[in-house]
């Protein structure tokens, strides 16, 4: 099963969300939209636990340029567009979870 986890604000259970799927072998992805980018910039403490995270994660590019924080991202993260996050949504996984 193909989960995919959508995140719109920062979160610190995001671990606790995928480790049991991971474990399960499940695929992950984590979706960042709106003020969930800010998991991917370098002041945000909560970068730490997504960089060990073995999940694929996503995040809108529009969203990441709207904060200005693009020079400052620290998590790798696959910048889509809004067609490829419908893609993501519609076609690549099977679940979403919203947190």
């Amino acid at each position: 099963m193909k989960y995919l986890i959508w995140l719109s604000h920062d979160t610190s259970s995001i671990g606790e969300l995928c480790r049991p799927l991971l474990g399960e072998g499940h695929e992950v992805g984590i979706l960042l939209i709106q003020d969930g980018v800010f998991m991917l910039d370098r002041g945000c403490p909560l970068s730490k636990e997504l960089q060990g995270i073995a999940a694929t994660i996503y995040a809108l590019k529009d969203h990441i340029d709207e904060r200005g924080i693009g020079s400052r991202l620290v998590v790798e993260a696959e910048h889509i567009d809004y067609n490829q996050m419908v893609e993501l949504l519609m076609e690549k996984y099977d679940k979403i979870v919203t947190a």
